[in-house]
């Protein structure tokens, strides 16, 4: 769970960086000091076993409609610590199984 707190924090340092700010900017506009707006992309988050929409910002532990545990894909590899795109099945690195674990 702690994964989606520590992406959800980076993205929240990196747009409250006035440098990367001022840069992005300045790419964007051509203007200097010109904010622009950044979207966060939600996570959409669901339960495996009743499909219920969870907080995405506040994961609970377990589903509050059915009780099945919440899975959240993780952002590294749990196994090398290599960093993971969204659509991953497997670590490219180690070979890790990324996928939900089954229901019981």
């Amino acid at each position: 769970m702690s994964e989606i707190y520590d992406r959800q924090k980076i993205q929240d340092d990196i747009q409250k960086n006035d440098v990367i700010l001022d840069a992005f900017s300045k790419i964007v506009s051509g203007k200097s000091n010109y904010r622009t707006v950044i979207e966060k992309k939600k996570i959409p988050l669901r339960c495996r076993k009743c499909a219920l929409s969870l907080d995405s910002d506040r994961p609970p532990k377990f589903c509050p409609e059915c009780g099945t545990k919440v899975w959240v894909k993780p952002v590294k590899c749990p196994k090398c610590s290599k960093g993971l795109f969204a659509e991953d099945k497997f670590c490219q690195e180690c070979g890790e199984n990324l996928e939900a674990p089954p229901l019981a």
